[in-house]
């Protein structure tokens, strides 16, 4: 048998895979990425199945400190500081390449490529070599019993870089490839380039002169420019090509049949993969166990079918467990049997589709809000959120990927790119069942079939239902901001005599800080800063006209954006059909988009006028809002269990009067507004890992009455001082913080080294289990209040929630039976210590109903 020697440049190979893998995408439970790992470990697999090699060998480098940055100390030294998430997984690499028995090498002072060198030189006689690798410098190696193992994409498409080829992409042979590269330079490694060179001149000086040594004995007849840059930056050159040249004489004593490989040890691996949550790849690496031979790895071949409507159906209805659907356009594809597929155009199967109620779809709501679907039992992309918050990857593509191991090969462009295939439906099923167990291990599975599915049915009926606009006000409202708009562009010309543009950056602090000669503002790269903020200190601190103008431009500017933007997505029955975001925060909270509708100015009159644009629309009457009173300080009370922040909502007073009362050591009547705003101010902040110094910014105090206030605080609510300190510790200690209902939010960053990104960690862990808890608390309101509706067959109907507040249709006659129903649902959706407390208000508008 032939031997086949696979040398891994392991630390490139890493990064590469580090680099192709989202690491957010890809973490354990407790936060440690597996990105690099992930990639690492796949790669390795691919190359076994594909190259069948017969020994395998992994080089790394040790550190940058080498004999290449002692001759050139400006070696590879632009490189930024490597990722904390890619170091925190070369311990684990290694552990890997253990449990694959596969040996790895370094040595102190010389690169990975100097190791892999010195195996060609030693082995090229008695094996054909392949050397996997991501660094082109290794081209030189390059032979008839040489090749290279190039990625082009990631870690999943490698370029096989034989003589040939080598010949083919640069015109020159391996040996000459140092020479040339000495002539390019290599920004990668810092090595410099002779200005005015580039990859062609340097190929065509090695292909006419041979060598670079020949070049440089006769660099006095190179003409033109490009021949006296040559020669002023010859000194370069020359050690350029000294530290291109690979090192092939390492004190190594490895023998070949020392890199002999012979199978994986499975029970490792898998233990590895059991402790990094990579479940995906055990099925990929089970052939390779250490049994003697490398097994072949055959994808099994889906057996896709074009039905009828009436075998699409018949199979629908004799089948009793869940069933995977994928749609297209014009499409859908259901799996029964494993590696089955049946398409069928979905004009043809809709009524079948909309009566069946046990698929497993991902990303079901907009299917259902645009009534293609009517419900389904599992939704995998809720599932996925659920299980990680933090992730902006859980498409399906990604989903497939990480927990089964399957890559789409339709994709043209990105490895993470799935476009429509129906075969991919067969592994639906077993997609859940690795969820679905994720979900079990947190104590979350009966939050998804219980909350969240629920909500993602709720909210697909509130986006088909819409809300009402009053379209002939709201583009009175258009031309109104636009008049408001237009005059305090005109009084900012008249304040400083000429025209300019008000939304140039350039053009103000040109205006601002050269012409009127205003106070400096923060410096910034372009500048000064000219944003709302500076706007605001400069119009405090000198009251100069044009900055009230600038104010007013920009106040009125965002309104009549808004306003727009509403009237672009009015449909034709005068209704807005926002999107709800179940599956984007961090913390559960839902969110909208197309338009927000969770930014509709509420504190100033002309913000109120565009609430006053949302209405009842005829059969219906008015609107109900309701929303809960300081949820979140009441969810603090709660979880801190602070006897006085309890007895301040048991008294039924004003809750910041009533706390600032104890906090001043005065009588509640004495408590004038600046208190009760100073009190308000820390009381909200502390769940936002509010410092002295962010409390004395918002309140305009200095840091050391600041420092006070927050001590006096804390002197008289030490339970919630306590409380916010344990609960970092705890998520700390767990990896994750936790809502009263169960919900997760991993932060891996608590353990972070860098401080900056350790404190937002912290602030993260402070404010997730409030407001993640309201998340739950408003999710339950929802379904309950639904509920009872449906129990009472009222005609009324939930259209919004925004923050900790619905919004209801009311159907003539509902008043009275609503506004019980919905206080008593809302009310009881969560016993807290601290009682729930509802608002409640009827009217035409959004903003008449308000409370």
């Amino acid at each position: 048998m032939n031997k086949k020697l696979l040398i891994l440049d392991g630390h490139s190979m890493a990064f590469r895979a580090f680099y192709a893998l989202p690491v957010e995408n890809f973490s354990t439970s407790a936060g440690q990425p597996t990105n690099a790992i992930y990639g690492f470990a796949s790669m390795l697999i691919n190359l076994i199945r594909d190259e069948k090699p017969t020994h395998i060998a992994t080089a790394f480098d040790v550190s940058r400190k080498t004999f290449r940055s002692e001759k050139f100390p400006e070696y590879k030294a632009n490189r930024a500081a490597t990722p904390e998430e890619f170091r925190s997984q070369v311990s684990y690499i290694n552990e890997l390449l253990d449990a694959f028995e596969i040996p790895h090498f370094e040595l102190e002072g010389y690169e990975a490529d100097d190791v892999i060198a010195t195996f060609v030189k030693k082995f090229s006689n008695q094996a054909e070599i392949y050397i996997c690798t991501g660094d082109r410098d290794s081209f030189q190696l390059v032979s008839d019993r040489v090749t290279v193992l190039y990625p082009k994409k990631g870690v999943t498409e490698l370029a096989r870089m034989t003589p040939d080829a080598v010949l083919e992409k640069y015109g020159l042979t391996p040996k000459q490839y140092p020479d040339f590269a000495a002539l390019r330079g290599d920004p990668s490694d810092n090595l410099p380039s002779i200005p005015g060179v580039g990859e062609k001149t340097a190929t065509k000086w090695i292909q006419e002169f041979g060598t670079l040594s020949e070049l440089i004995a006769k660099v006095d007849i190179v003409p033109g420019k490009a021949g006296g840059a040559l020669r002023a930056g010859l000194a370069s050159v020359i050690t350029n090509r000294e530290l291109t040249q690979l090192k092939s004489d390492l004190p190594l004593s490895t023998e070949l049949d020392e890199l002999s490989w012979s199978g994986v040890e499975i029970s490792k691996v898998n233990q590895l993969f059991e402790k990094l949550e990579i479940k995906a790849l055990k099925a990929r690496v089970a052939p390779f166990a250490k049994d003697g031979q490398v097994k072949e790895v055959a994808a099994k071949k889906k057996n896709l079918r074009d039905v009828t409507n009436f075998e699409f159906e018949k199979a629908l209805s004799d089948s009793t467990g869940f069933v995977g659907l994928l749609l297209s356009e014009n499409q859908a594809a259901i799996s029964i049997e494993p590696d089955t597929v049946l398409v069928a155009p979905i004009g043809d199967v809709a009524s079948a589709i909309s009566g069946f109620k046990n698929f497993i779809f991902h990303g079901a709501k907009q299917k259902i809000s645009s009534k293609v679907l009517k419900t389904v039992a599992v939704d995998t992309e809720v599932a996925a959120y659920l299980i990680n918050a933090g992730s902006r990857n859980i498409a399906l593509s990604d989903l497939l990927q990480k927990y089964l191991g399957i890559v789409s090969n339709n994709s043209s462009d990105d490895l993470f790119t799935l476009d429509w295939d129906p075969s991919i439906t067969c592994h639906l099923p077993g997609l859940w069942e690795v969820l679905s167990k994720e979900l079990e291990g947190m104590n979350c599975l009966d939050l998804f079939n219980q909350i969240e599915m629920p909500t993602m049915h709720i909210l697909a009926a509130m986006e088909a239902t819409g809300i009402a606009i009053d379209r002939q006000e709201l583009q009175s409202l258009l031309t109104f901001f636009a008049k408001e708009e237009a005059e305090a562009t005109s009084l900012a010309y008249k304040s400083v005599g000429h025209e300019f543009n008000a939304a140039s950056p350039k053009q103000l602090q040109a205006v601002l800080f050269e012409e009127l000669k205003l106070p400096k503002t923060k410096r910034i790269k372009t500048g000064f800063s000219t944003d709302a903020e500076s706007l605001e200190w400069l119009f405090s601190t000198t009251k100069h006209p044009v900055l009230a103008s600038l104010l007013r431009i920009r106040e009125v500017g965002k309104l009549k954006t808004t306003v727009e933007g509403l009237l672009n997505s009015t449909k034709a029955d005068n209704r807005i059909h926002t999107t709800f975001q179940q599956t984007t925060t961090a913390t559960g909270r839902l969110s909208s988009t197309d338009p927000n509708l969770q930014n509709i100015p509420i504190r100033s009159d002309e913000g109120r006028r565009i609430r006053n644009c949302f209405v009842a629309q005829e059969p219906f009457v008015d609107l109900l809002t309701a929303d809960y009173s300081q949820i979140e300080m009441r969810i603090m009370a709660h979880l801190s269990d602070d006897k006085g922040l309890l007895e301040a909502f048991r008294t039924g007073e004003d809750l910041h009067s009533t706390v600032g009362a104890q906090v001043f050591d005065v009588p509640v009547a004495q408590v004038d507004a600046d208190m009760r705003r100073q009190i308000k101010a820390m009381s909200y902040g502390l769940a936002y890992g509010l410092s002295s110094y962010g409390l004395a910014q918002q309140l305009d105090i200095s840091p050391t009455d600041a420092s006070i206030l927050m001590s006096k605080y804390f002197e008289r609510f030490g339970g919630i001082q306590d409380y916010l300190k344990e609960v970092v510790k705890i998520a700390r200690d767990k990896g994750y913080t936790e809502t009263i209902l169960g919900r997760r939010r991993y932060l891996p960053d608590l353990s972070h080294e860098n401080r900056g990104r350790r404190e937002m960690a912290e602030r993260m862990a402070l404010n997730a289990p409030i407001q993640g808890s309201a998340a739950d608390i408003i999710k339950v309101a929802m379904l309950n209040v639904e509920k009872a509706m449906r129990s009472e067959k009222l005609s009324s109907r939930l259209l919004l929630q925004v923050h900790d507040e619905l919004i209801f249709e009311i159907a003539k006659g509902e008043h009275e039976v609503m506004e019980a129903l919905v206080r008593k649902q809302m009310g009881s959706a969560f016993e807290l210590k601290a009682p729930l407390d509802v608002n409640i208000g009827f009217g035409k508008s959004w903003d008449l109903a308000a409370h």
